[in-house]
């Protein structure tokens, strides 16, 4: 009677053990799994635009050389520009030619910031770049390394990713206004050829 009895326990014991396990399972799977995947989500959408953009998801990019062709297209690629088709560099003049994808043209506001974002990550993570070219396919901007030091009012692009606090503020911000982004493109990005290499 009492091994019966210890049986009868240990059984209830398993089936108590097996229904949590069951429970805990379907938390998992139902809960807490699908709420990963939609922060993710939500993360990785967010990369899309300048104004959520994480610029510490791009540090590891940074080069001294723009001659670095994996490093310098792997910072492009993950800067909140849209379709890239291809990409140009002219070490002779520390260039880099974006070659965009014309078929998903930008609305004007949302170039303005990509644009402006984009070229002040690069130049910030690519030390001796001297001059970026967006190359849309009818047109090109030109945008360089001492135009963009001067609307910032710095000496160098270091001080800006140090921190993410501060690019937040000094960069990302600022690109909230319309107007400030505007008059930015308007001053600091000229029409240009495209690189002939």
């Amino acid at each position: 009677m009492v091994t019966r009895q210890r049986l009868r326990r240990r059984n209830i014991g398993i089936l108590a053990l097996l229904l949590a396990g069951l429970v805990c399972f379907g938390v998992v799977e139902g809960v807490a799994l699908p709420r990963q995947d939609q922060m993710e989500a939500q993360y990785n959408a967010a990369q899309n635009s300048p104004l959520t953009h994480d610029i510490a998801r791009t540090s590891h990019y940074a080069t001294r050389y723009m001659g670095n062709a994996s490093k310098v297209t792997g910072l492009f690629r993950s800067l909140p520009l849209g379709p890239i088709r291809s990409f140009a560099l002219d070490p002779d003049v520390f260039t880099v030619q974006v070659n965009l994808d014309a078929s998903a043209p930008m609305a004007e506001i949302d170039r303005d910031r990509a644009y402006l974002y984009s070229a002040t990550a690069a130049f910030a993570y690519i030390d001796n770049l001297e001059a970026v070219i967006f190359n849309e396919g009818s047109v090109a901007y030109r945008v360089t390394r001492e135009g963009l030091l001067t609307w910032y009012g710095l000496d160098g692009f270091a001080a800006l990713t140090a921190d993410s606090a501060v690019w937040k503020t000094e960069v990302q911000d600022k690109l909230a206004e319309q107007d400030y982004a505007r008059r930015a493109f308007q001053e600091l990005f000229r029409e240009s050829k495209t690189l002939s290499v």
